[in-house]
């Protein structure tokens, strides 16, 4: 979900006119019991760097709800990005810009495979997230295409959703959202200033990407792709 670019959260402003904070109603939250999420992340095993249970305390980034300010302290929000299946952390990271139509696209899976790219397996406890998923939008009155329906020249705004509520719900621990790019599966973005990560369990299950070829083989074929020829 981090595309390398430095952000900061006061750029946000209204796009093709989809709505900007404040919500017309309060947003809910849902309790995600305590599991196994999975995160595909740069890691340097050698060096441990990039940690599975790291939350990214940067600007770095272009996401659709991070990288995020404290605009009374102009300090980073450091957050983590997890999926409950390994097909959604594929699908939400390797696959992040397949096309749509997405027929005849060919992967380029050598350049995945070259980087650091790993698939990690976390364990959370029991955690307070804000419900963004379609029946816990209607509450604030916003629908998924608000939040989800746009692509990334939208995240300015997208992520002044991000920035009101973690201003507004001082107990909320982060965001839960059905994935956009497989919609089923739930996503997580932790908030690290409320979510420590010390207690978030890496289980010592990481592993190069490409052991998950087949993985993304049958993905993509879903998809109508394929992989390109080195």
């Amino acid at each position: 979900m981090l595309k390398g670019r430095s952000m900061g959260s006061s750029e946000a402003v209204a796009h093709n006119g989809l709505p900007i904070p404040p919500a017309k109603h309060p947003f809910r939250t849902t309790k995600i019991s305590a599991m196994t999420w999975y995160r595909v992340h740069r890691y340097e095993a050698s060096t441990g760097k990039f940690a599975p249970n790291q939350f990214n305390p940067t600007t770095i980034g272009d996401a659709r709800f991070s990288p995020l300010i404290d605009p009374a302290t102009n300090n980073v929000i450091p957050t983590l990005y997890a999926a409950q299946k390994p097909e959604g952390a594929i699908a939400e990271i390797v696959l992040h810009d397949v096309p749509t139509p997405s027929a005849g696209y060919l992967h380029d899976w050598e350049r995945d495979k070259a980087g650091d790219l790993h698939l990690s397996e976390i364990e959370l406890g029991d955690a307070h997230l804000v419900n963004l998923t379609a029946m816990g939008l209607k509450a604030p009155g916003l629908s998924v295409a608000d939040l989800f329906g746009t692509d990334a020249t939208d995240y300015p705004r997208t992520r002044q959703w991000a920035a009101y509520i973690w201003r507004t719900m001082p107990t909320a621990q982060g965001l839960y959202w059905m994935s956009v790019r497989d919609n089923r599966c739930g996503v997580v973005m932790l908030f690290g200033d409320r979510f420590a990560a010390n207690t978030i369990k890496d289980l010592g299950r990481s592993r190069p990407i490409a052991e998950f070829e087949s993985v993304v083989v049958e993905m993509l074929d879903q998809m109508g792709c394929g992989i390109a020829l080195s």
